[in-house]
């Protein structure tokens, strides 16, 4: 058929078209036939928006390549054992933030404190609807599928700024959508933060060969900024992304001018994911996940 065909040819501008109808489309369905409704946690409207980047990367994937091609893209969750340092680095997006909220209460300036009628099962379960709405949902789209494409292309800086400005946009259905948490954030200041840590999660995935696990860590930790603030309220909102906002921004600066544009890396090319295939030709990876 032409469309797959078509396809085959442009696998990076179907896999966003499909993304962006995807969560659009339902969406903005939903907001319109129900205004000033939440959408429900759990529900087909939340499944869909959520999973659009992951569910159009199968479908791509599918497509281009069925099974083998399918399993290929699943492959950056094997990629686990890849050193103590890149669990650390991972979880220092919400390890540096929370040192932070520490430091501000150690200079004698507490917080309103948590929220009225938060419990330890609720903020578990938020905790648990978090991970599923963030990193499980869309990490196997963003990273897995379209991050190795666009540095086919690109370097390293310039596919981390593409990618981070349409993750960006990607959101912007949540920012009227009630009860989003984008709803609190200014959209440029939301897009400042979302394309830092786009670049950092690009230097994670490619000193980890294209480890998904990790860029899962990575993307949660972010997530989990959330809840300093709006849960746990241990400093101001506003306060708290002014200080770790350009403090985000000088790490990401430092990653850039040490590890270089080209890759974010140091490590020979022949072990960064630059491209769709490369997982595949590149050294071999043993059984336990382990990066040789």
């Amino acid at each position: 058929m032409k469309i797959t065909k078509w396809i085959r040819k442009h696998q990076l501008l179907s896999f966003f078209a499909i993304t962006f109808l995807l969560i659009y489309g339902v969406m903005f369905s939903y907001i319109t036939l129900n205004p000033g409704q939440p959408i429900q946690r759990w529900s087909l409207v939340w499944f869909f928006s959520i999973f659009s980047p992951s569910i159009s990367a199968l479908i791509v994937a599918w497509i281009i390549g069925g099974i083998p091609e399918i399993k290929h893209l699943l492959s950056g969750f094997a990629r686990w054992k890849v050193g103590f340092f890149w669990y650390f680095a991972a979880a220092f997006l919400i390890l540096g933030p929370l040192a932070i909220t520490v430091i501000y209460q150690a200079l004698g300036n507490p917080g309103p404190g948590i929220l009225p009628g938060e419990t330890t099962g609720s903020l578990l379960g938020a905790i648990i609807f978090s991970l599923f709405s963030g990193p499980i949902a869309e990490e196997l789209g963003w990273r897995g599928f379209a991050l190795p494409r666009l540095q086919s292309k690109y370097n390293a800086l310039i596919s981390s700024l593409i990618l981070g400005v349409i993750w960006t946009f990607w959101h912007l259905p949540f920012f009227y959508t009630t009860g989003a948490t984008q709803m609190s954030i200014p959209f440029p200041v939301y897009l400042v933060l979302v394309v830092a840590v786009t670049f950092y999660l690009t230097w994670l995935y490619n000193n980890t060969r294209g480890s998904l696990i990790i860029t899962f860590l990575g993307h949660a930790s972010f997530n989990l900024t959330g809840f300093l603030t709006g849960v746990l309220r241990l400093m101001p909102a506003m306060l708290f992304y002014m200080i770790s906002g350009p403090l985000l921004a000088l790490v990401v600066i430092a990653i850039v001018f040490i590890f270089g544009p080209k890759h974010f890396s140091k490590k020979q090319e022949a072990v960064v994911p630059l491209q769709a295939t490369i997982l595949r030709h590149a050294q071999p990876t043993a059984s336990d996940g382990r990066v040789r």
